[in-house]
């Protein structure tokens, strides 16, 4: 008997998590962007495989406040590793990982929009708290 294994959907996956971080409904997210919750709700359980429209992704980029390259990479429009990272790409990435980071409970209290320097500033804060380094 073959054992079946979940299969990940990347951009599913990580569309889902953004919105539970933020504590959202599918609704909510459609009130917000005008993305039908039906078409939200395949494309985080991976029933929608086709690629998904750039100016959906965008819409989706500004309401969760993560860079647009980001979801095109988890879209599969392009690799990881394909464009070169801005240093403002970077801290968008490492502010993410220290505001997911189940470890630091402070990190997802956070609530609002941040300017960049903000953002370094909670990154650079979170690596001296927890001795790791994650922005280059």
């Amino acid at each position: 008997m073959k054992k079946k294994t979940k299969q990940t959907f990347p951009l599913g996956d990580f569309l889902k998590e953004l919105r539970e971080r933020k504590g959202v409904s599918l609704k909510k997210v459609e009130d917000e962007t005008g993305i039908s919750n039906a078409y939200l709700s395949q494309l985080e359980t991976g029933v929608r495989q086709r690629l998904p429209n750039p100016d959906r992704l965008k819409a989706l980029a500004d309401y969760y406040n993560v860079s647009l390259q980001q979801l095109l990479e988890k879209a599969g429009y392009f690799g990881e590793g394909d464009i070169e990272e801005t240093q403002e790409q970077k801290i968008e990435k490492a502010f993410l990982h220290v505001i997911s980071d189940p470890a630091f409970k402070y990190g997802t209290r956070l609530k609002g929009k941040y300017d960049l320097d903000g953002k370094r500033f909670i990154v650079e804060m979170y690596e001296t708290l927890t001795k790791k380094k994650i922005l280059d």
